[in-house]
């Protein structure tokens, strides 16, 4: 009599004739065999570049006999060996089975990833899994400023515009949010440093300048002049439920804004100090940012978040990925990474019954079996971790985590540039406070509404006036 097996529901990207790919639910009888194997996801594979291993040596004239006596033993009659091995107590049958025990099932090697996500659909996302296999074994400190290993070839801005509501972010940003208070705060102490570099250590009054001399350190780049950014989340590089390649690549990420060309105007005056009988050369300088750079930024790694649990990946095989429980599909649209962590939130635009799902994700390989046959390489899945990565690179050495750059593009703000004021410091200076003043395309000269950053020539150097 036939042992049944409870089938696990799960989740599939699969093609839809009016609303392009979709994730289609499969539940009950349609659903997944759970299958109990000590066989893992393999390691196995040489990393990219390696050197093979030397031949085995030959087996000593012992391990000759112990391989023999082996071979004979599978030689004997059924009956005779079953005479050998003690009797199993025969398990009740009265429910079903959890999983299907299989000593013996196809092969999936954690490097087999890359050629899934190509055979999806998703060439970029398989380019950079392929570079962090190549790469030497280098782990993220999760510190975003610190040195790192740089991607800036592979993902451009233009690319990502072209997915979800991504281009609709960008939008934001640059037409909108770089015009806040605290992206204008944050421009003035960038320019402020230049103006200080230029006017007060180098003694010239020409103060324009523009930021495309220090591009090429993206990391300096970014910290020196990064003063906005916009945050992306996976659910708008969607294309409606489905993942994109852009999802596979990057999944929730930021484009920032950079400081690009920046002219400067000031008024120039001699302020007296007639008691020590010395003259200062002031400026009250107005910046007018009039190019910025937009690029996107993200690391590329597999860091856990420390609290014992390794996050779900999905569950893969060498043609594509299916999802095995409930919060996997909403923590993919919450905004995580597909390639790092995922989130928690529910998801608010699906008829898919997810509390029909377990909840936690089934640690076991599975068979769809949509038809008869049993344990087929295209039908069995084997579940990935961001531990099964971390695993992989203490076994080879590789592996190795990065930052992801695009090229900056420089931007002109041509309906409204960025002005910020700098007001001299003034004799009512305890009732002020730092405001930067933006105006679009016209200058404010307004001395009430702050304190500003003055600079200073008292006798043979330039000081910098105190400001709040």
């Amino acid at each position: 009599m036939a042992v049944k097996v409870r089938k696990v529901p799960y989740y599939a990207m699969e093609p839809s004739i009016f609303r392009g790919t979709v994730w289609k639910e499969h539940l009950g009888n349609r659903g997944a065999v759970p299958i109990n194997t000590l066989q893992k996801i393999s390691f196995d594979r040489l990393a990219p570049g390696a050197t093979p291993p030397p031949p085995p040596l030959k087996p000593t004239a012992e391990q000759l006999k112990a391989q023999q006596a082996e071979a004979a033993r599978r030689k004997m009659p059924a009956g005779q060996v079953k005479k050998q091995q003690p009797k199993e107590t025969p398990k009740p049958q009265s429910e079903a089975l959890e999983a299907e025990d299989q000593d013996k099932i196809p092969e999936f090697d954690l490097q087999d990833v890359p050629g899934a996500m190509d055979k999806i659909g998703w060439p970029v996302a398989a380019k950079i899994a392929r570079k962090w296999f190549a790469s030497p074994k280098h782990i993220y400190n999760d510190d975003p400023n610190s040195v790192q290993p740089i991607d800036d070839s592979t993902i451009t801005l233009k690319w990502t515009l072209r997915f979800g509501s991504v281009q609709k972010r960008y939008d934001e940003l640059v037409s909108k949010k770089i015009y806040s208070y605290n992206a204008a705060k944050e421009a003035k102490i960038k320019i402020t440093r230049q103006l200080k570099t230029t006017f007060v250590d180098k003694g010239s009054v020409d103060l324009s300048f523009d930021t495309s001399a220090f591009i090429g350190d993206e990391r300096h780049f970014h910290i020196d002049w990064q003063f906005q950014f916009q945050d992306i989340p996976t659910s708008a590089t969607l294309d409606g439920l489905a993942l994109t390649d852009l999802t596979a690549a990057l999944g929730n990420f930021n484009l920032y804004v950079a400081v690009g060309r920046v002219d400067v105007s000031a008024e120039r005056y001699f302020q007296y100090d007639n008691k020590n009988k010395t003259k200062a050369y002031c400026i009250d300088p107005v910046a007018t940012i009039t190019h910025i750079y937009v690029y996107v930024k993200d690391n590329y790694s597999f860091n856990d978040k420390g609290d014992g649990k390794s996050q779900y990946l999905g569950h893969w095989n060498k043609k594509d990925m299916i999802l095995s429980y409930r919060a996997a599909l909403s923590d993919l649209i919450d905004g995580k990474k597909i390639h790092t962590q995922m989130g928690s939130s529910e998801i608010t635009e699906t008829t898919v019954n997810l509390n029909y799902l377990p909840g936690d994700p089934i640690d076991k390989p599975v068979d769809k079996r949509p038809g008869f046959g049993k344990f087929l390489e295209k039908n069995v899945y084997y579940p990935v971790y961001n531990s099964s990565y971390s695993e992989w690179r203490e076994r080879h050495n590789r592996g190795g985590d990065f930052m992801i750059y695009s090229r900056p593009q420089l931007l002109k703000l041509e309906k409204k540039p960025l002005q910020l004021n700098w007001i001299r410091y003034v004799e009512h200076q305890n009732q002020c406070e730092e405001a930067p003043q933006i105006r679009g395309g016209h200058r404010s000269t307004s001395a009430d509404s702050c304190c500003g950053h003055g600079y200073s020539l008292g006798q043979s150097r330039l000081h910098r006036l105190p400001t709040l």
